[in-house]
């Protein structure tokens, strides 16, 4: 959503982070590339102004940000917090043509209950699950939500996806169902050690 050409501008940065950037900048054609693996957090973040559907304030957005360090790097500056948007994450994984996904600081997650996916929109009265390509939409659609059991526990040490409480495995599943690619990687901390692969032999989807 930050691309230059296809994110929600005005609010983007000055290139084309998406997976096609990658021949240009590379010096590479696109049949060369034959895989893509797209990378979200288990939420959903955002650095200073833009459209942000699922934005939430509060306890919960406090705790996200305490415990996920959710702070910019190099400003210190904090940012917004989110409940994940399956529909942006659609249109993400369409314009990258992403075959397999990774998801990040699923541990951040422990102790919030419920975990809520955005599954689509209100826009008036209307219902839309695709996210609006008008800048004026972006801004004015409401999310619309379903909610998953929390989980608790210290994943950290976790080193098997199906050693992860349930509720952390029914999470990772439904919102792998509804965005229709594998979630071939779940990361439970910062180190390399702390990265969960499901099947090494469906990595790329």
């Amino acid at each position: 959503m930050l691309d230059l050409d296809h994110g929600t501008y005005p609010f983007v940065t000055s290139s084309n982070p998406v997976a096609g950037g990658a021949c240009a900048g590379a010096g590479i054609g696109p049949t060369a590339i034959t895989a893509v693996m797209g990378v979200t957090k288990a939420y959903t973040t955002r650095v200073g102004l833009g459209p942000f559907p699922t934005e939430i304030d509060g306890h919960v957005a406090h705790y996200v940000r305490e415990v996920g360090k959710e702070y910019g790097t190099t400003t210190g500056r904090a940012r917004r917090i989110g409940w994940l948007d399956v529909p942006q994450l659609k249109a993400a994984i369409r314009m990258n043509g992403m075959t397999a996904l990774t998801m990040t600081k699923l541990d951040t997650l422990t102790g919030v209950h419920p975990i809520k996916v955005c599954v689509g929109y209100k826009l008036g009265k209307k219902r839309v699950t695709e996210f609006p390509v008008s800048r004026r939409d972006q801004l004015d659609v409401e999310a619309v939500y379903e909610s998953f059991p929390g989980f608790s526990g210290d994943l950290s040490k976790v080193k098997k996806f199906a050693d992860l409480p349930r509720g952390a495995r029914e999470y990772v599943l439904a919102v792998e169902k509804k965005l229709g690619v594998p979630i071939s990687i779940v990361s439970v901390g910062q180190s390399r050690e702390q990265t969960i692969v499901r099947d090494p032999k469906k990595l790329w989807g």
